[in-house]
């Protein structure tokens, strides 16, 4: 039988919001702060330092279904590398991203989040 704290422990996953159609993930388990970089990217900042702790991405199911879903070898593919949907976000909007420095960063952060967490979409389905 699994303790109360284990029961109730943080664990972070990417999560899609249907209602919203947004995906997000956060690393922490902490007060965050959302900071808007553009109509698909929301930076989540740690409520102290300010520093990127996870991101959350608008659209997803518009990017998931025009971008990524015909890219899947078959449709018992059930999850999805998050450095995929960032690669493919920012192929898309190509030159937009690389002219405006913030923007660049904030991509570049939330990248860098999703490579070193080996951040996994896994409920397609629901997102499809």
């Amino acid at each position: 039988m699994q303790t109360v704290a284990e029961l109730t422990r943080f664990t972070p996953r990417a999560l899609y919001y249907a209602d919203a159609d947004a995906l997000e993930y956060v690393r922490i388990d902490e007060p965050v702060v959302y900071r808007r970089i553009d109509g698909l990217l929301t930076l989540i900042l740690g409520i102290d330092e300010r520093k990127p702790v996870g991101f959350k991405i608008k659209g997803f199911r518009n990017i998931y279904l025009r971008k990524l879903k015909p890219s899947l070898r078959d449709d018992n593919d059930h999850f999805l590398r998050m450095v995929t949907v960032f690669e493919k976000i920012m192929s898309e909007i190509g030159d937009g991203i690389f002219s405006d420095s913030s923007r660049r960063e904030a991509y570049k952060a939330a990248t860098n989040i999703a490579m070193e967490d080996q951040v996994i979409v896994s409920d397609l389905p629901n997102a499809a």
